[in-house]
């Protein structure tokens, strides 16, 4: 993938670590084509390759939509059990773990620092544990988004992390990338900056 892939300019994020299904590749998955999408590896944090998700091109997207399907898929009988790094995980750093590629892409972009994302917020208390379990001196941040507070909580108190939350007034499941786009990068700092245990 280049920088100048549509869904990566429109997130404000970066190719780096990221392919794209090629013209002419057989890949079906919910009845649709993979050709054009963005592909983001599911790697475990010892690098093995375990799932791939598929951020499909708008207009697939919008036919999935129409039959109930997510824009994002992952690979068909895969397990998804790991995460996509944006940066580099260092011992004793900071990690904001995100439910998605363009959070982690915002963090990354406020702070310089690692962001992971953990395909789902159902995954990020898996995830949290096994940066935790790696790296007993990781500061470890919670980017929930809106309406997932409560459980960003729960799991902040298992595995002894922070929560960064949105601002008063956003809508359910407004994000990080949300914010930045809107309200500009500094307001995103200032987020992360607050971010409690």
């Amino acid at each position: 993938a280049t920088d100048a892939r549509p869904y990566i300019v429109a997130k404000g994020g970066r190719a780096d670590g990221l392919r794209v299904v090629p013209a002419g590749d057989p890949l079906r998955i919910a009845g649709q084509s993979m050709v054009g999408a963005l592909v983001v590896p599911v790697t475990r944090l010892d690098g093995t390759l375990t799932s791939l998700q598929f951020i499909t091109p708008p207009e697939t997207a919008k036919r999935l939509r129409a039959n109930g399907s997510p824009g994002k898929l992952n690979l068909k009988g895969a397990t998804v059990d790991g995460l996509f790094a944006v940066g580099k995980l260092t011992r004793g750093g900071v990690v904001y773990l995100c439910e998605g590629i363009g959070q982690a892409w915002a963090c990354h972009q406020a702070t310089g620092g690692t962001a992971v994302v953990c395909f789902g917020w159902g995954r990020v208390r898996t995830v949290a544990e096994a940066i935790r379990y790696q790296d007993d001196n990781a500061t470890l941040v919670l980017v929930p988004d809106v309406g997932m507070e409560a459980k960003a909580d729960e799991v902040a108190k298992a595995v002894g992390a922070c929560v960064a939350r949105m601002p008063e007034g956003w809508p359910q499941n407004g994000d990080v990338n949300d914010l930045i786009q809107r309200e500009g990068l500094p307001a995103l700092v200032q987020v992360l900056a607050a971010a409690v245990p």
